[in-house]
């Protein structure tokens, strides 16, 4: 099977397990928001907030390290193991020491029990790094996509078990713990690891400088991604942070979901290919057509429709998130763009770019929502809108220049695909207006999305015939 043909199959094992465990999760996570409060989630919120960004740390960008180098050795794989057994355990301890701080902080002591059974996380981070990396090594996606898929129902299952008990926020915790638990279990079963650790850094100055460009990246990515939730939890409260938290959840969802099929298929076989120039850079582009003509119309559909999907789904108290989650789907098509270029300046060798690019964010945008948080969160979702497209801007180029590609390169891609978007757009805001209050919510919002899927595909075909083509056939040819 050539690289091409094997990062076409990841794509369709990834997406295919994706979307299907996606269309049982979606639904049922609809059905324990309204079983839940929005306090629980805005509690979930603050303990997930320190806990999260312990486990950016949990394996020190060693897993990607293991993909992106050619050459692999046992003795490497043992010292990286140990390396991953010290890095766990003391983060586990230093969160469990933290726990009355961070309680103290957000002024609720439940935060305490909740820290420190979600801290279990980290036990489960010692068993999957390694089987997992090694999974993606060797383009195992297939596998890769059934323990996903497996694991979002298992974890949902459960969540909305707990949830009808009347367990409130724990029905959450016990939900994700349970995943990872399956995951440690699963990956050690396909990817049997039975070797002792070798506690020697020997030989791993290659490995933890490039781990360590991933994992500042991703601290700093933590920080200024995580930095709203502090912001307006502290300022505006656990309520309002629940509203927001669910707003922000539900726009970058399909986020991470899009990102994370393509990014994960994407690096491995970037690794690949990095030594042929023209190819790297058609496959990049190929990369960010197929991610844009999938998130422009799901994000921006969502925007579109999002009074109709929180009244119906969530119900009535959820409606003040209605507003920032219209605004902040509106620039998460750029965001799937924005986390999909580390994959390929990784694969190139140069982590540092994505370093330079969230140091840049990590700055600026706290300042800023400093200040948007004095309007409510409203004010921080339009910081989102006003202010992050400029960072992005700053960041595309810099990533672009890398790869051996412009902005004009990207804009090619881009701007057929928001042409349709655009239009499509328009179209379910007229057909919402037109259409009033006259009929079923339900039967409006079939129709809101009908017409706006159709608008979709035939502008599609009109402005971006050639790119709707070569989406299509890269799937048919194979």
């Amino acid at each position: 099977m050539t690289i091409r043909e094997q990062a076409i199959a990841g794509i369709k094992w990834t997406a295919g397990g994706r979307l299907a465990a996606q269309a049982i999760t979606w639904g049922i996570t609809l059905i324990v928001m309204r079983l839940l409060h929005p306090e629980d989630y805005g509690l979930l919120a603050m303990a997930t907030v320190f806990l999260a960004f312990m486990l950016m740390l949990s394996e020190a960008g060693l897993a990607p390290a293991l993909v992106q180098k050619q050459e692999l050795s046992d003795t490497a794989l043992q010292q990286i193991f140990a390396i991953i057994i010290i890095i766990n355990l003391a983060l586990c301890a230093i969160l469990n020491l933290l726990a009355p701080l961070i309680a103290e902080f957000f002024d609720d002591e439940r935060l305490i029990s909740i820290i420190r059974v979600l801290s279990l996380q980290f036990f489960t981070v010692i068993a999957i790094t390694i089987p997992q990396a090694l999974l993606y090594r060797e383009l195992k996606f297939k596998q890769l996509s059934l323990i996903d898929f497996i694991a979002a129902i298992i974890g949902s299952l459960v969540t909305l078990i707990l949830a009808y008990l009347n367990y409130g926020v724990w029905a959450l915790i016990y939900g994700s713990l349970l995943v990872n638990v399956y995951k440690m279990i699963v990956f050690n079963v396909l990817t049997p690891f039975y070797i002792r650790p070798k506690f020697s850094l020997d030989g791993m100055r290659s490995f933890l400088t490039f781990g360590g460009n991933i994992t500042l990246t991703r601290i700093l990515w933590y920080f200024y991604n995580q930095v709203d939730v502090m912001i307006v939890g502290k300022v505006l409260g656990k309520e309002i942070l629940g509203y927001y938290s669910v707003a922000m959840y539900l726009a970058s969802l399909p986020v991470q979901r899009i990102s994370s099929v393509i990014g994960q298929v994407a690096f491995p076989v970037f690794t690949k290919v990095q030594e042929d120039q023209l190819r790297f850079r058609n496959f990049v582009l190929k990369s960010i057509r197929i991610l844009s003509l999938i998130a422009f119309p799901v994000l921006w559909g969502i925007s579109s429709i999002a009074y109709e999907l929180v009244f119906l789904f969530l119900g009535e108290k959820w409606l003040t998130a209605v507003l920032p989650l219209q605004l902040l789907t509106l620039v998460m098509p750029f965001r799937v763009i924005a986390n999909f270029l580390p994959s390929a300046t990784d694969a190139l060798g140069h982590p540092e770019i994505a370093l330079k690019n969230v140091l840049l964010s990590a700055v600026l945008m706290p300042i800023a929502l400093l200040i948007g948080v004095q309007w409510g969160i409203t004010g921080v979702a339009l910081v989102w809108v006003t202010f992050f497209p400029i960072i992005l801007f700053i960041n595309y180029h810099r990533s672009l220049v890398v790869i051996g590609l412009s902005l004009k390169d990207l804009l090619h891609v881009l701007i057929p695909i928001m042409a349709s978007g655009i239009g499509m757009y328009f179209v379910v805001w007229g057909v919402d207006l037109l259409l009033g209050n006259n009929l079923n919510k339900l039967l409006e919002l079939a129709i809101m999305i009908i017409s706006g899927a159709l608008v979709y595909y035939g502008l599609t075909i009109k402005f971006n015939k050639a790119g709707y083509l070569e989406f299509i056939q890269l799937f048919k040819k194979n």
